[in-house]
């Protein structure tokens, strides 16, 4: 049974806002309009498979935090769109081999120290080896690509920078895999996070995959967005993401009842409103995100095949079960000593996500840019 002090811990830690909070609706109007245009062409073109990719791949495009000046957007956007698409193509060559995929987790797990690389790339490719049926790899990549250029075009727009966001103190990262030996070397807390990224989610997929597992990749998601290179980071995220997704797994199977009541506008209408709503609560408070970004994402699915409550439910359990496969992570695969949980009076913490997206409550743990998700 929980104890009433560790209850009231988590409480206040999932209600405490984010450093810097603040909530930039100009961009949240970008997000829901760049993730409804490939719905829309999708529908008037009878393409709704390749809307569903370019809606996502709408969505990953806006995660970044948008620089301050037009030139810092483009150069990290685009940067990111070409990453995105290549994990996409390796996904989908690599879909229905195990062996190879397994390989290629590895190495993109191992590399979310690399400035710019993060987690995204990794979440993308497994994204990419379960596409749905009906859609063929090239119109995959195309519907990818030419919806991620448009999100990128549209956050170029000035009402996109963020407040808060500090100078770029340069476009790119001289040597990052000379950065990369170095945090090797070193036994850095991002090395140890990437080895225990590498080993949770290599392992997690095969075993998932053996077992036929209901909607597997959520599990991994719920570990790559928990696991982190600190304690205190890593508490943050489970408290708040933990919660955050009881919030948006109960609001959700109300809006798929909704929309198989009604139709494909209204169902567009709901994702581009709440994708608009839910992006800029990353910034506020994260664990207010998953309230709202959870049904955007189940109605995205929804799009290539029906959802129902039963699917609302895994995607809280898996999500939880990656919860508690990071708490394994960082207490029996080789934790640094950040990542061991400290007892301390007052258990609260900042969880200041800065510009890089990327909790940086300890400042040991680093604040390379380009952490977000």
């Amino acid at each position: 049974m929980i104890s009433r002090p560790s209850l009231a811990a988590a409480t206040r830690l999932y209600l405490r806002r984010e450093a810097q909070a603040h909530y930039h609706w100009r961009f949240g109007l970008l997000v829901g309009a760049a993730v409804a245009i490939p719905l829309v062409v999708g529908e008037l073109t009878e393409a709704r498979q390749a809307a569903l990719i370019g809606a996502l791949a709408a969505w990953f495009m806006a995660l970044a935090i948008p620089p301050r000046t037009v030139l810092e957007r483009a150069v990290t956007l685009g940067q990111r769109l070409l990453l995105l698409t290549a994990t996409s193509a390796l996904g989908l060559l690599t879909a229905h081999h195990l062996l190879w995929t397994a390989l290629v987790i590895v190495v993109l797990a191992l590399m979310i120290p690399v400035p710019g690389m993060t987690i995204t790339p990794l979440i993308i490719f497994i994204m990419a080896t379960s596409a749905p049926h009906g859609i063929t790899a090239p119109a995959y990549l195309q519907a990818f690509f030419l919806s991620g250029t448009a999100a990128t075009a549209l956050l170029l727009i000035p009402a996109a920078a963020s407040p808060v966001a500090p100078p770029v103190t340069g476009l790119t990262c001289p040597h990052p895999y000379r950065r990369l030996a170095a945090h090797i070397r070193s036994r850095s807390p991002q090395a140890r996070y990437a080895l225990q990224a590498a080993v949770c989610i290599c392992v997690g997929y095969v075993t998932l995959t053996a077992l036929h597992w209901p909607h597997a990749s959520w599990v991994l998601v719920g570990v790559l967005t928990t696991l982190r290179p600190s304690w205190d980071a890593t508490e943050a995220r489970l408290v708040k993401r933990s919660i955050g997704m009881v919030g948006g797994s109960a609001l959700t199977p109300l809006l798929l009842l909704i929309c198989a009541h009604t139709g494909y506008w209204i169902t567009l209408t709901l994702i581009a409103v709440l994708a608009g709503l839910a992006r800029p609560l990353r910034q506020y408070n994260y664990g207010y995100w998953p309230i709202l970004g959870t049904p955007v994402l189940m109605l995205l699915g929804s799009l290539a095949t029906p959802l129902t409550t039963t699917d609302a439910a895994w995607r809280l359990g898996n999500n939880l079960l990656g919860a508690a496969i990071t708490l394994l992570a960082v207490t029996l695969l080789w934790p640094h000593a950040d990542q061991r949980r400290r007892h301390r009076p007052d258990s609260s913490v900042s969880t200041d996500v800065g510009p890089c997206g990327r909790s940086t409550v300890d400042l040991r743990a680093g604040s390379d840019r380009g952490r977000q998700l």
